[in-house]
């Protein structure tokens, strides 16, 4: 079956889309640290949620649902629950456990939504990408992947990536989060044991701006010296 990377940062198998890395109550955590941030977060994910939902019948959200991971806090109690209520007035909901998702077992309990270790679906399993996983598809989140490109300034690009290794293939979606930076792929230093031992030339980078556009693979990109790093 065909996949499709889409400029929402989600990847739809069949009728069924994939994001991960929501970090819902991102915001009042950097709030607390001092850093004064604008509470937007909600908006844009509800935003491009509804405009996914119309394409497909499920959403599955592969990880990091929420930010905090030492504990529930309210707001994202709050946050959690908009999301659940919005999406599942349209789609059905399946939801897989990140490493920031130690607690919200608790709050997806109140909408009969169980909190999976993985989902398996048209040959590909998908997993937040925190622990090694032996399935030869893998789609997964957890590394935030960014490009950071210099033409005519410097511009940086959440991006999807197609890993194809030993007989394995592996995608890594952006992160759905509009406040995280993203991580430099350019480095090929992956936190994933999944991707131990990927070198530049296994991946392929297809980034977003309004669109999806395959840049090659990160050889190509580190050949052309347009990068810059983070």
């Amino acid at each position: 079956m065909d996949i499709k990377f889409t400029s929402e940062r989600a990847l739809i198998v069949g009728k069924t889309a994939i994001v991960a890395d929501l970090h819902l109550g991102l915001e009042n955590v950097l709030i607390e640290k001092g850093i004064a941030v604008p509470k937007v977060q909600l908006d844009d994910i509800i935003e491009r949620l509804d405009r996914i939902s119309r394409k497909v019948e499920k959403v599955v959200i592969a990880g990091d649902f929420k930010h905090e991971f030492g504990r529930n806090l309210p707001y994202e109690w709050e946050d959690v629950k908009i999301v659940m209520e919005f999406l599942l007035e349209r789609v059905e909901v399946v939801v897989v456990r990140g490493n920031h998702d130690n607690f919200l077992k608790a709050i997806l309990a109140k909408f009969g939504v169980d909190l999976l270790d993985y989902y398996d679906i048209e040959g590909w399993r998908v997993v937040h990408g925190h622990k090694e996983c032996n399935a030869d598809k893998i789609i997964m989140g957890h590394e935030h992947p960014a490009i950071k490109v210099r033409i005519d300034g410097v511009y940086t690009f959440h991006c999807f990536l197609r890993v194809k290794r030993e007989g394995r293939e592996v995608i890594v979606l952006p992160a759905f989060s509009p406040l995280v930076q993203g991580s430099d792929v350019t480095l090929c230093q992956f936190i994933s044991p999944i991707l131990k031992g990927v070198r530049c030339d296994d991946v392929e980078v297809y980034a977003l701006d309004g669109d999806v556009f395959y840049l090659g693979t990160i050889a190509d990109i580190k050949s052309l010296k347009i990068h810059e790093q983070f």
